[in-house]
């Protein structure tokens, strides 16, 4: 089915305010059930088993990329019919095809990409009847570092208030469309940049959705010194559940941080059924183009829906 046309995208920046970046506190990892491992420089050397199982497939869901897939390192290699990163590098999937003695352990090393520490993590996967389907790996900053990123958060946010107030002092008085996004500095000479992302995008296995469309935009506005970039994602999303869905919240998260987006429409998306969402931010400074994971989830956080692989045109 086709994206709606930019018309939407261009309402949603003239009529949406800024939302503040968010916290760690917020984020919503560990709420899809499956193992979560959160890991530190501190604890980075500690032991990590996760049960796997012949003829079926396990899948590590990463916060921040791994660098390659040949920097994935699998004791045994030859017992696994496939071991595959995705492209965004967050998404590391193994299917071991070969009965192996219950209760043996194969060590599995990854490198991540940002040289940041932990530089690296182990794994013992042990061969078991029973085994997750996927396990989620969260990476968190040492703790100097986590203070100094809170730090530019903190100053960011300060900056994001600070351009919000003074677009809205200026927005009074000025028009609607094109002339006003011009005028009140949301969009330079650039306009508004489209991305066609629906094959580059990966949907977190397990969840309840299929994605048909995806398209990504991008404007660049502000003063010279002082620039403001807004993203927004429009997707296509087919509610495959028994019950309706409302995504009520969304964050994108990519280099640089992780940040509250605004949803819209507000209405719920009916069991077999499909609705245009479209998400948006606006960030200070000019956005990295990705990629990025979008999450999408309702108010009681129990059902998701996690894209891998987004990104935007520079």
């Amino acid at each position: 089915m086709p994206a709606q046309s930019p018309t939407a995208v261009l309402l949603l920046l003239l009529h949406s305010s800024a939302p503040a970046l968010s916290q760690p506190a917020t984020t919503p990892w560990g709420m899809t059930g499956a193992p979560l491992f959160t890991v530190t420089a501190d604890t980075a050397g500690e032991s990590r088993e996760v049960p796997i199982s012949s003829n079926r497939v396990l899948t590590f869901i990463f916060n921040t990329p791994v660098q390659s897939e040949s920097d994935v390192v699998v004791e045994e290699r030859e017992h696994f019919r496939q071991i595959s990163l995705s492209k965004d590098g967050l998404m590391l999937t193994l299917l071991l095809s070969d009965e192996l003695p219950l209760g043996k352990g194969l060590r599995l090393t990854v490198r991540f990409a940002d040289g940041g520490p932990p530089t690296s993590l182990d794994f013992t996967l042990v061969v078991s009847p029973r085994a997750e389907p996927q396990v989620e790996v969260y990476r968190s900053l040492r703790p100097c570092d986590s203070y100094r990123q809170q730090a530019e958060e903190a100053e960011e946010r300060v900056q994001q208030c600070q351009t919000q107030l003074a677009r809205e002092r200026a927005e009074h008085g000025v028009p609607r469309g094109l002339t006003g996004l011009l005028a009140s500095k949301q969009m330079n000479d650039k306009g508004i940049r489209a991305k066609r992302i629906t094959k580059d995008v990966t949907l977190r296995p397990g969840e309840a959705f299929t994605v048909y469309e995806v398209v990504s935009y991008r404007a660049t506005g502000g003063e010279k010194e002082t620039p403001v970039t807004r993203l927004a994602v429009e997707l296509r999303l087919w509610n495959r559940g028994t019950r309706p869905w409302s995504p009520t919240s969304a964050q994108l998260v990519g280099q640089g941080g992780q940040w509250d987006l605004q949803v819209w429409p507000p209405e719920p998306i009916a069991p077999n059924d499909s609705l245009n969402v479209l998400v948006e931010v606006e960030r200070p400074g000019l956005a990295h183009p990705g990629p990025y994971i979008l999450k999408l989830w309702d108010k009681s956080g129990t059902r998701t829906a996690t894209l891998s692989g987004v990104t935007f045109a520079e």
